[in-house]
């Protein structure tokens, strides 16, 4: 998954700060990967002839190496993109956590969807703030918004569960307290 997010960010040579850099923007929000992974599958895929890397001045400080997508690492785009929507197990830490806070009693679980709200309502913000950015005017910011409306769908449906959930949780929380 990583390598074809990593394609598809270098649809303009980059160099890898700026990949990562791009990545932070917009593909976190699809998928998990730190800056050493991202260099690590860099590197992968330049063995792999996916990518040409070479070195080169940069007016900003010191030389940077910049990458560039091959015409085999096009093919591997377009390879992964003709597969089918690829489905694996959602992972929400937050739902494994809340999925075992029986064990901790008490009110902690009230306490605990505040705080997942609070979170999920920063990043909804956050998401809300791109979408006047984008152009959809082109191939490339069409798409994007595509993914970003998902986004921004899936997070109000997650603060409308939060509510309810907190809403099921109180009258518990109360009948426990008596």
């Amino acid at each position: 998954m990583l390598d074809g997010i990593l394609l598809g960010l270098l649809r303009e040579p980059r160099s890898g700060y700026d990949v990562a850099s791009e990545f932070r923007r917009g593909a976190r929000h699809l998928w998990a990967a730190d800056l050493s992974q991202i260099y690590r599958t860099l590197g992968r895929l330049e063995k792999e002839g996916h990518v040409t890397s070479r070195v080169e001045p940069s007016s900003r400080g010191p030389e940077r190496r910049v990458y560039r997508r091959t015409a085999s690492g096009k093919e591997a785009l377009l390879a992964w993109l003709a597969e089918a929507p690829a489905l694996p197990p959602e992972r929400f830490a937050y739902l494994a956590q809340l999925f075992f806070m029986g064990e901790a009693g008490g009110g902690r679980t009230l306490a605990f969807l505040k705080d997942l709200r609070r979170r999920l309502a920063e990043r909804l913000r956050t998401l809300e703030e791109i979408e006047p950015s984008i152009d959809t005017e082109d191939d490339h910011g069409f798409h994007t918004h595509l993914t970003l409306r998902l986004g921004i769908l899936a997070h109000r449906a997650r603060l409308q569960w939060c509510d309810e959930s907190m809403r099921r949780v109180r009258p518990r929380a109360a009948r426990r307290r008596r």
